[in-house]
């Protein structure tokens, strides 16, 4: 038996919640600035997973309902560029500590989701938000928002676009990047990037570097500058090795990545096969599951992994910490 973990999405929604949810992005939309047809359509087939082509009534549809709640919304002329144009709406943001809590505890859970676009999502949203707000009521969201998402790592702090670093993966672009690493310092480190992930709280883009033949991940907010954008599309053949490894007990109600599949699964343990593309990052996931993972392949990686956990204990003993 082989299965393969996806990344979550909105397929599991019934009609009447997909509406409500693409009716929410128009307005989150035209919140922003003006929109035409065909910019609505792009803007919702990047925010949800193989989202269909809407026709011009269905989207008529969609703003008649905003209308109905009490925006004025313009119809497209050739004076507003054929354009919607939202000139006002009745939704006033007077929020109390609860629910401004209750955000962002969704903002938490969409992060646990790894899903990066709806984060920067919810982010746009938060700042929309705050800008409808009495100067006191600010104070607050900002306070609460601080506090309660101090383990989270915002997008709107970024240097960079985040949707135009998007593009640069999907064309594989070779970047030249100005990141101040915690280790070392402000480097420039080059990478042809790859993807875009989010994981505890922060995000990060994924390239191949040629000169350590190694994929990299580097985190989005401690990139200072992007120095340079090649021209010409790469193509990128990072190199992966398979590992097989055993879990047991709780760990095997963890959720898989992508890159892990189950090859057998019995009541209380699962082998799974994994095609690794950095190796740190895979010793990390490794480590978090403690005693209940076993690595049964390959015998040399099994080797490494025991001499870092020697070495480990050798630390603490040293110290005179009690392990």
């Amino acid at each position: 038996m082989q299965n393969q973990f996806q990344r979550s999405d909105y397929s599991e929604l019934d009609n009447i919640s997909l509406t409500a949810l693409r009716i929410i992005y128009i307005f989150n939309m035209l919140l922003k600035s003006p929109c035409d047809d065909k910019e609505i359509n792009q803007k919702l087939k990047e925010q949800i997973e193989d989202s269909r082509e809407l026709s011009k009534d269905t989207i008529c549809i969609y703003l008649h309902t905003l209308r109905l709640l009490g925006c004025a919304i313009t119809r497209p002329t050739r004076t507003n560029n054929f354009k919607y144009v939202l000139l006002l709406h009745p939704f006033k943001f007077h929020i109390t500590k609860k629910e401004m809590e209750t955000l962002m505890e969704l903002r938490k859970y969409v992060s646990s989701l790894c899903e990066w676009k709806t984060a920067v999502e919810i982010d746009d949203l938060f700042d929309t938000i705050s800008a409808h707000l009495t100067p006191s009521t600010k104070k607050l969201f900002h306070s609460t928002q601080k506090s309660s998402l101090s383990r989270e790592i915002t997008s709107n702090t970024f240097f960079h676009d985040i949707k135009q670093l998007e593009k640069y993966c999907k064309q594989n672009k070779t970047l030249t990047l100005l990141y101040n690493s915690p280790e070392s310092g402000e480097k420039n480190i080059t990478l042809a990037a790859e993807k875009i992930t989010m994981e505890n709280g922060a995000f990060y883009i994924w390239g191949y570097n040629e000169d350590t033949e190694t994929t990299m991940y580097l985190r989005l907010d401690r990139i200072l500058d992007i120095k340079s954008v090649s021209l010409r599309k790469n193509k990128i053949k990072p190199k992966l090795f398979t590992v097989k490894y055993k879990l047991q007990g709780k760990s095997t109600c963890e959720v898989l990545s992508e890159e892990d599949f189950i090859l057998e699964k019995k009541e209380n343990e699962i082998i799974v096969e994994s095609k690794v593309r950095n190796k740190f990052r895979f010793f990390q996931k490794i480590l978090s599951y403690g005693n209940e993972c076993t690595i049964i392949d390959p015998p040399e990686l099994k080797e490494e992994i025991t001499t870092k956990l020697k070495n480990m204990l050798r630390l603490y003993n040293d110290s005179g910490i009690e392990c």
